[in-house]
């Protein structure tokens, strides 16, 4: 029978947060850290599931990287995402779980490979943003007839926000593509996700009856396990609205100062490092 902790609201997940550090407390002095425990963990426990973190932590799905050392980050996850509920039991009856997970995820981390050497230069090109206001969504494109579409206003609803950033244009050393894919499984409210993240794109486009897979957007690089950009790159901030409004949208941004707006108003960062990276667009 599966456990999970009271409804979250606000006070109700303070309150279960607390009650579950007490209970750790009060179990005493843990034992050391397993670190290879904590990998069988990491699939025991369903985490590599498509609709989780994914089977390579280093992709930082849901931002599972910020537990890398972790355990009270864990533990508070498991009380305040719905999606992690199920683990709460876990860590009361357990309470080495958390650590031997922390543990893991911070050798994870510091095995991973160095960044890749800069990109072979190749042509760039310059992706526009456009909100919609009455959908409260974002789109971003680099393809020239839709700008000029948009611009003339032939696609009723979407105007400029005046940000851009740099993309390539063709493939080259170092470059991951970037997937497009629109939904209208939301009406009325329509809405386009990108992603260069291998796993992603592959596990959207085996659900072809939600996502319409559009193509190869742009090219990019992406970013190392801690978000970090490469010199001569800057971090593209990746934000989504946790379904406000009745249907999924995503925002991509250079800017710190909008990354940190978007996130008062209950969007949430996703992507590489603590900072949700999403990948680096050339200066």
């Amino acid at each position: 029978m599966r456990i999970a902790p009271p409804p979250a609201g606000p006070l109700r997940t303070l309150a279960t947060a607390l009650a579950l550090a007490a209970a750790l407390a009060l179990g005493g002095t843990a034992s050391a850290q397993s670190t290879a425990r904590g990998g069988s963990l990491y699939t025991v426990l369903g985490c590599d599931a498509g609709n989780c973190h994914g089977a390579n932590p280093l992709e930082n799905l849901r931002n599972i990287m910020n537990g890398a050392g972790s355990p009270s980050t864990i533990e508070y996850a498991a009380v305040t995402r719905t999606e992690m509920n199920h683990l709460y039991a876990t860590f009361i009856s357990d309470q080495t779980a958390a650590q031997d997970l922390a543990a893991w995820l911070r050798s994870v981390a510091s095995s991973a490979p160095p960044p890749p050497p800069p990109p072979v230069a190749g042509p760039t090109t310059t992706i526009v943003e456009y909100l919609h206001a009455g959908f409260g969504h974002y789109f971003i494109t680099g393809i020239a007839g839709e700008i000029s579409a948009l611009d003339g206003g032939q696609v009723a609803g979407w105007t400029r926000t005046g940000r851009t950033f740099k993309a390539y244009a063709a493939t080259g050393t170092g470059l991951s593509v970037v997937c497009r894919f629109f939904t209208v499984a939301f009406a009325p409210k329509s809405s386009h996700f990108y992603t260069p993240i291998a796993s992603e794109c592959s596990g959207l486009r085996g659900d072809a009856r939600t996502w319409q897979y559009e193509g190869d957007a742009f090219y990019v690089q992406l970013a190392d396990a801690a978000g970090a950009c490469p010199a001569g790159a800057s971090p593209v901030y990746r934000l989504y609205n946790g379904g406000q409004g009745g249907a999924p949208n995503h925002r991509y941004t250079t800017d710190s100062a909008v990354r940190t707006t978007m996130m008062a108003s209950g969007w949430v960062p996703e992507g590489f490092g603590a900072q949700g990276v999403a990948f680096c667009s050339p200066n």
